[in-house]
């Protein structure tokens, strides 16, 4: 069994995309990256999931079809997913972390991923398709003090009606930074980012 992970996980390897530096979200961001709301699957592996795991991942993980997404699984089909990130690379990282509950070693699976995906550049963001609805669609009652703050990993919050651009930027952040998933102690720092508000 750890033969067959293996290899498969060599042989899976190559079609796994161009290999690119993580680009971590930093301020100043100078471009948000949107993307149309469906999600395409990017499938890295072709194991077979046994029944169980197979439920989970048509059930649970491809149901949701919310990029950014990832599914992780052990030699002995354990598995941990996600799905709803800011970036594909927070995804893969937190789907890793939930996986390696359940043994000390995975493989991510498969990925969602929206269509036109490009990774990105310093200075850029990619947004899920609710901050994405949110940032494109401001509400004109949302008044002209408003901020929205990011973290990759999905955690996000979106304030309005502040008495001054500061105090919407600091509610933003603080509440952004509530959300954020800190449970893993081995996953990376994925600090809240300010967007640049339309």
């Amino acid at each position: 069994m750890i033969v067959e992970f293996a290899l498969s996980l060599s042989l899976t390897l190559p079609n796994a995309g161009p290999a690119v530096t993580p680009v971590e979200f930093v301020e100043p961001v100078q471009q948000v990256i949107t993307y149309p709301p469906e999600a395409v699957l990017n499938q890295i592996s072709g194991v077979p999931l046994p029944d169980g795991t197979m439920q989970v991942f048509e059930n649970g993980f491809l149901a949701e079809d919310l990029y950014f997404g990832a599914f992780a699984i052990t030699k002995d089909f354990g598995y941990g997913y996600v799905t709803g990130s800011n970036s594909i690379e927070a995804a893969r990282d937190v789907a890793l972390q939930e996986c390696l509950k359940h043994a000390p070693v995975c493989m991510i699976y498969a990925e969602l991923l929206p269509i036109g995906y490009a990774p990105l550049l310093q200075g850029q963001v990619s947004l899920s398709p609710e901050v994405a609805h949110h940032y494109n669609n401001p509400d004109p009652s949302w008044g002209n003090y408003r901020a929205i703050a990011v973290s990759e990993d999905g955690a996000y919050s979106a304030v309005w009606n502040y008495g001054s651009p500061r105090e919407a930027s600091e509610v933003a952040m603080s509440d952004c930074e509530g959300y954020r998933i800190d449970e893993f102690p081995n996953l990376r720092d994925m600090p809240c980012v300010l967007l640049p508000f339309k």
